[in-house]
């Protein structure tokens, strides 16, 4: 069983962009179907009949609390081998109920403030199965020139696309499952979704149908120093532009480099802590964000110190180069609102 979280910026191309309405990755859905002679029906946790204008109307109207640049809802894929097809007859009843239980486990993934565990009631989301799958250029057929792209793969090829809400049913929590590990560990839930099919089944999966988890990269140490010496010199260029009070101790920072394995999350809040000094607007407290992803809200004293070092900023601006200044101002409101509103 392969279950997987579809990236819109690599896969999909413009059918999976997912910051907006839904409509145009259900009329891809609806057209796959169509094109397979099926009848392009949807299904959720409660029906087996779900018209496209019904999902699209749940999943468009469940975006209460987002801002316009994040994502509104996401799209899985279930793929069963052709040897676990074959064991349940590629029955799309069999099919549906399974992948009910997929989204509830989805849901139980999520890990929120004070253990609450979530249940698939909490859900938003819709699906439809389809039977063929086509090779693509990258397919060993098509390479060894034994298919050519687009045409239909042999054998059995059901598999479901699921759409789901990034909001709970509610529109009080924000569910994003490519985020951090922490919230929701997207291959404790493939592994889950494998096992799943096992148990509700009575199949014994063969290897190349099991997960396997990714390799761990054997650390380098000259590589990991250099990395160490372009955050200090980082922390050192945002040093020059926050007061002193607000500076940063490079070792501090190293520290939370290496806690964090260097990880995507650290450098993405060290670009913000830099991005915020050059406007003027240095961030409380910006160790914690950088250790946590979540910025604490400024002590009242340090939201004035920081307000007249904007000012300071900007009056300093003004002797600049006026025509470029002006226009990084112009350009920079619509990133700061987005910048202050950090979820929890």
């Amino acid at each position: 069983m392969y279950a997987k979280l579809i990236n819109p910026k690599t896969h999909g191309k413009a059918a999976y962009t997912n910051t907006g309405s839904c409509a145009q990755t259900l009329n891809y859905l609806q057209h796959e179907a169509v094109g397979e002679g099926q009848e392009a029906a949807f299904f959720n946790g409660d029906s087996d009949e779900l018209s496209a204008a019904q999902l699209l109307h749940s999943i468009d109207s469940n975006v209460k609390g987002l801002r316009a640049t994040e994502a509104k809802f996401y799209s899985l894929v279930l793929s069963p081998s052709e040897q676990e097809l074959a064991h349940i007859g590629s029955d799309a009843g069999k099919l549906r109920g399974y992948t009910r239980e997929v989204m509830r486990q989805y849901a139980q993934n999520f890990t929120l403030p004070g253990g609450r565990q979530l249940g698939s009631q909490d859900l938003v989301w819709g699906a439809v199965l389809h039977q063929d799958r086509t090779h693509r250029g990258t397919d060993p057929e098509v390479v060894a020139g034994t298919a050519k792209a687009g045409t239909k793969r042999a054998g059995l090829q059901a598999h479901v696309h699921i759409i789901v809400s990034a909001r709970d049913r509610k529109q009080q929590i924000t569910l994003n499952p490519g985020g951090r590990r922490q919230r929701f560990d997207l291959m404790r839930w493939q592994a889950a979704a494998g096992r799943q099919f096992e148990r509700q089944f009575g199949y014994e999966a063969q290897a190349h149908e099991k997960l396997r988890p990714r390799a761990t990269r054997p650390r380098d140490p000259a590589r990991d120093a250099g990395r160490l010496q372009k955050i200090t010199e980082r922390v050192a260029g945002i040093n020059l532009l926050v007061p002193q009070e607000q500076r940063l101790a490079p070792e501090r920072v190293q520290d939370i480099a290496v806690a964090r394995a260097f990880d995507k999350t650290f450098y993405r809040m060290l670009s913000r802590v830099e991005e915020r000094a050059r406007d003027g607007r240095p961030i409380d407290n910006a160790l914690q964000l950088l250790s946590t992803g979540r910025e604490q809200a400024p002590a009242p004293q340090r939201q004035a110190a920081a307000a007249l070092h904007a000012v300071q900023h900007l009056v300093r601006s003004t002797h600049a180069d006026q025509p470029e200044r002006t226009e990084q101002v112009a350009e920079r409101p619509g990133r700061r609102s987005a910048e202050l509103d950090i979820e929890m």
